[in-house]
């Protein structure tokens, strides 16, 4: 039941000691309870904001790789030119370079190239002898290479290649170097260029991919409105006319449990209605032997009257234990059979049987049993398959006359097991026997008090244990054929059998 918190608080103010309200709890709980769309989102954009940060890292690189590769092409060419002055000189007696070469190399005051020559240790001939070089430089002949080096706290790029000969043939280390300022800057306007547009767009995808997601679970909202607006009482299936596809297993679940609601209720209400229709008659036969009791001077009339009460008073005693036996039976514990155990039908049978050997013998009934040679092992609840025999019983018991006899029987082979009571009762006509298993239906001209709920309850039982009723012709210990009932139920999902004894 929901209580609407309006009302706990008032109470609480009130001090009604009958309503418990604890706000710390309802707060944990609802904090507990995340949306769907928050999860949605963040499932969404997390990833995506991941994937978004590495592309920034590639995208950084990229543009680096773009803005060298030009240049470094120019940086290379003026190495190579500056090798090309120099080899038609002699190292030894100085470099000079024409002022051709020095004007392309001083084209940019801000960005000049600077250059220098060295010998085979590394020693500068002339130049700016400031470059630095790596420490690891090889001597790979006409090998060029370009790293990032820094001089006079300033980032500059330096190519460098070995192999050149001078005039008289001695070889040297060309080197040439230019300050990193225009490549950074040029970076910079790549990674301008290519990450603008993606802070644009990012932020109108994730508030169009908001409003998506809103109206894409706007169905789940039209859904909860239409559970809100329905009664308490109204078990009808929930439509999915206009529902995605995506929500329509759901809908289909909560009609299933729609469906076992409107049983259950169904159970309930037949089960008030049959309870006050069947308590009537006792109740008003106890209530007459009482005012008749009250109205007696007889001793004798009144134990009579006495007698009759507690024989009504047993009767809707029992009548009331066989419908709570029908309940369970229609709405046991364990709906979905998981908690069965396995059970060996011949102790159970055995056990029950015992318990109505009084009753039998006040009846002068031959109460017999007739156990199986071998374990008979089913799956089954045991209290559920106690409640089926002593039904079966009872009424083969109070069926039967006096002087009558009663056997129950187990047995079984590979592939069933079943249970068994034969009476030497009146017995059904075949006309009669789909409809005494229908609730308080009982045959005609039998003149027992009975409640018409044994059969109907081993129905039930029997069908939650997928097992099967039939009426088996009466043994040849038994009356002629027309006489007595053989009742048995089988079960066909038995656990297993002893081979040897099969």
């Amino acid at each position: 039941m929901l209580i609407d918190p309006d009302i706990l608080d008032q109470a609480r103010e009130q001090g009604d000691t009958g309503v418990s309200w604890h706000r710390p709890f309802r707060r944990k709980k609802a904090k507990n309870n995340r949306s769907l769309l928050n999860k949605i989102i963040l499932w969404m954009f997390g990833p995506l904001f991941l994937l978004w940060t590495i592309g920034l890292v590639i995208t950084y690189f990229i543009a680096q790789n773009i803005a060298n590769a030009p240049y470094d092409r120019a940086l290379i060419d003026h190495l190579r030119m500056v090798r090309h002055e120099v080899e038609q000189q002699n190292i030894l007696k100085g470099v000079q370079l024409s002022p051709f070469v020095i004007n392309l190399l001083h084209g940019d005051p801000g960005h000049m190239i600077y250059w220098d020559v060295r010998d085979a240790n590394g020693n500068s001939l002339d130049g700016n002898r400031a470059i630095p070089l790596p420490a690891n430089w090889s001597y790979d002949r006409d090998k060029v290479r370009v790293n990032n080096e820094t001089m006079d706290d300033h980032s500059i790029r330096v190519a460098y290649v070995w192999g050149g000969a001078d005039a008289d043939g001695l070889p040297f280390l060309t080197v040439v170097a230019q300050s990193n300022q225009m490549r950074a800057r040029l970076q910079q306007e790549i990674l301008t260029g290519m990450l603008t547009p993606q802070l644009i767009v990012l932020p109108l995808a994730a508030l169009l991919a908001g409003l998506g997601l809103t109206q894409g679970l706007e169905p789940l909202t039209v859904l909860q409105e239409r559970i809100r607006a329905r009664r308490a009482n109204d078990t009808s299936p929930i439509t999915a006319e206009l529902a995605p596809a995506e929500i329509v297993p759901l809908i289909a679940a909560m009609n299933s449990l729609l469906l076992r609601l409107a049983a259950a209720h169904e159970t309930q209400r037949r089960f008030v209605s049959n309870a006050a229709h069947q308590l009537k008659t006792p109740l008003a036969g106890m209530r007459t032997q009482a005012e008749l009791a009250l109205r007696e001077r007889s001793p004798d009339k009144m134990n009579d009257s006495l007698k009759l009460l507690i024989r009504g008073s047993d009767r809707a005693t029992r009548l009331v234990n066989q419908m709570l036996a029908l309940a369970r039976a229609e709405n046991p514990d364990d709906p979905s059979g998981l908690g069965l155990e396995q059970i060996d039908l011949n102790p159970l049978a055995e056990q029950q049987s015992s318990q109505w050997v009084d009753a039998a013998l006040n009846r002068d009934i031959d109460l017999g049993f007739e156990r199986a040679p071998f374990p008979v092992y089913i799956h089954g609840d045991r209290m559920m398959l106690a409640e089926m025999l002593n039904n079966l019983i009872e009424n083969a018991i109070i069926y039967s006359s006096h002087g009558g006899k009663v056997t129950i029987r187990t047995g079984g082979d590979a592939l069933s097991a079943y249970l068994e009571v034969e009476d030497t009762g009146p017995g059904i006509p075949l006309a009669e026997r789909d409809r005494v298993f229908d609730r308080f239906y009982r045959v005609l001209g039998t003149h027992v008090d009975g409640s018409g709920l044994g059969l109907p309850i081993v129905k039930e039982i029997a069908e939650y244990h997928e097992a099967t009723i039939s009426f088996l012709p009466t043994s040849g210990d038994y009356e002629p054929q027309t006489r007595g009932t053989r009742i048995r139920v089988s079960f066909s999902y038995i656990k297993g059998v002893q081979s040897q004894n099969v």
